[in-house]
């Protein structure tokens, strides 16, 4: 993710955050602004629910795109190695565990998870 689209995704995110503020707290009013979209205050619950599902799932997404970058980021910091490492017959899930072990990652969900998520980038990597 580039710097301007961190900023953008911040700023909507900041923005979702205090909408979704204003909901919680106004969920019912009559004189809520959302009376002037929507008049029936009986869905009030099920905007406040989606928009906060649609936070959940930016979260999420900012979180993965960031665990991912460090991986990539490795990974070409470590090229040379990764290529001998290949030219010696090591196949990507050697390597991914060789990497992983020398940052002392040996076991549990995150390893299980790096594992999987080097490995993808590996077979990008000539």
């Amino acid at each position: 993710m580039s710097e301007q689209s961190k900023k953008v995704f911040f700023i909507v995110f900041a923005l979702l955050s205090v909408f979704i503020a204003y909901l919680i707290f106004n969920v019912g009013n009559p004189n809520s602004l959302l009376r002037y979209i929507i008049e029936d205050p009986s869905y009030d619950i099920i905007i406040l629910v989606a928009f906060a599902v649609l936070l959940s799932v930016m979260s999420f997404y900012y979180a993965h795109t960031n665990e991912t970058g460090g991986y990539e980021k490795i990974v070409q910091a470590n090229l040379k190695k990764i290529q001998k490492l290949r030219r010696k017959g090591k196949t990507n899930e050697e390597i991914a565990q060789s990497i992983l072990k020398a940052m002392n990652i040996r076991r549990g969900y995150r390893y299980h998870y790096a594992v999987k998520r080097l490995v993808l980038i590996l077979e990008k990597v000539k």
